[in-house]
Parts: structure tokens; sequence; C-alpha cells
């Protein structure tokens, strides 16, 4: 059966839309061109951010998190190539009780300012691979110890209120962020993403290190559009006295 010029011309308008519409839709799903609530959501009250012209990126993690884990490489990676324009932190949440040790494990830790990015993976490894049981003062003291830290200044400062201090800013932040999963990233004080948000949010049957790509990919663009939004703002003048 032969087709006329007119089904032909037709047909050819039809495939042509259908492509418009599939590459519409393809870039609409790309992470270089997120979506909010499909690749990022944002706060319902934005937070401030004390770090000048750079860009806070706040990673809401803890060390139970397999997921976290699997994600820790890629984003330390990241974090360390965007420096120039990134302050990177950290925040251990507690969901339940069971999680107080472990956060008051890494505020020691950074208070200590001996928490390098080797030794936080390294606790990972321990709870997530090798299975060391960090769930009593004394084990977490027994793997400190063991690791070459000085166990008297470790317990010393594990028992500070200062310590507590910083536990409880932090179980005060994992309310005001509204995070209630993790890993969580936000960016800014105002985006939130993670490797579930923009998997879920389009539909991406993905393995979970084609995850993290995709989710490293989308903070990029949050991190340069925020650097956009803060070049926007007047900077304060100060006035010289004579």
């Amino acid at each position: 059966m032969r087709l006329s010029n007119n089904m032909i011309k037709l047909f050819s308008r039809w495939i042509a839309v259908l492509l418009v519409s599939i590459m519409a839709i393809s870039a609409m799903a790309s992470p270089s061109n997120p979506q909010k609530n499909v690749d990022y959501q944002i706060l319902k009250v934005p937070q401030p951010a004390d770090t000048g012209d750079k860009i806070e990126v706040i990673e809401f993690f803890g060390y139970f998190c397999p997921h976290c884990y699997a994600f820790d490489t890629a984003l330390t990676n990241w974090a360390r190539k965007h420096k120039k324009d990134v302050v990177f932190k950290r925040v251990t949440v507690k969901f339940s009780e069971s999680m107080a040790l472990h956060q008051k494990m890494f505020y020691t830790l950074s208070a200590m300012d001996v928490l390098t990015n080797e030794f936080h993976h390294k606790i990972f490894d321990a709870i997530q691979i090798q299975r060391i049981p960090l769930r009593t003062d004394e084990q977490i003291f027994g793997f400190i110890e063991n690791n070459g830290i000085d166990r008297k200044k470790f317990t010393e400062m594990y028992n500070s209120f200062y310590v507590q201090m910083l536990c409880n800013k932090a179980v005060e932040m994992q309310s005001t962020y509204e995070i209630e999963g993790v890993p969580m990233i936000v960016i800014d004080g105002k985006y939130l993403t993670s490797p579930a948000i923009v998997s879920s949010g389009n539909n991406m049957d993905l393995s979970e290190g084609e995850m993290h790509v995709q989710t490293l990919k989308v903070m990029d663009t949050l991190v340069q559009q925020s650097l956009k939004e803060k070049s926007r703002i007047p900077k304060t003048k100060t006035s010289k006295t004579k």
C-alpha cells in the first residue's frame, strides 16, 4: 500500500513532534537542569549561612546508615574539588537514643581536631564492613585508643559540656532543616537534595553509584545557582572614620 503525500507529511510532523517532546522531557529530567520537587526541594524556612562569599553545603548523615557510607567517598572527593567555592560541613543525626553515642564520638573527634576524612571513613568501615560494635562508651573508647588517639584526652572531651552542646546543636539543626532521612544534602541553607530524591523524583532505576553521579551533578548546578544568587545581593559598605 502506497501512502499519499498528505499522509507522509502528517506522519513526518507526528514524528517531529514526538522527537521534540522526548527531547523536552529529557532536558527537564537532566541533572544539569534540576527541577524543583523532582531533583531537589526547598526548605520552608531558609536558614542563614555564615560562609561569606562561599556556599555552605551540609551533609546530614549517620554512621549507622549504609547509604551514607556508600556515598561518602564520592561526596568527599566532590567537596575537595569544590573547596574554592564551597564550605563543606557534616552533621550527624539522632533519630533515636541508640544513635546518641555515635553522635558524641563524631563531635568529640571534631572538637579535638583529629577527625580527618580518612578517619571519618575508617569509622564507617568499622561499623559497616568490619561490624565492630560501637554501642557503648567503653567500646568507643577502646576503638579510639586502638587507632592511636589518647584515651584520657578523648574521654575528657567526650564527657564535656562543650561536646554535649555540639550534640544539642546538631539535634536542633536536624529539626530546623526538616531532616527525615539520610544522607541529605543542604545547599546554602535553602536547597535539599539526595540520591533518594533525585532517583525517585525522576523515576530512575539506577544503581547506587549512578545515583551518586546524578546527585553530584544536581549539586553542581545548585551551587552555581547559589553563587549567582549571592552575587546579586548588594554588599554592605563600611564607612571609614577619619
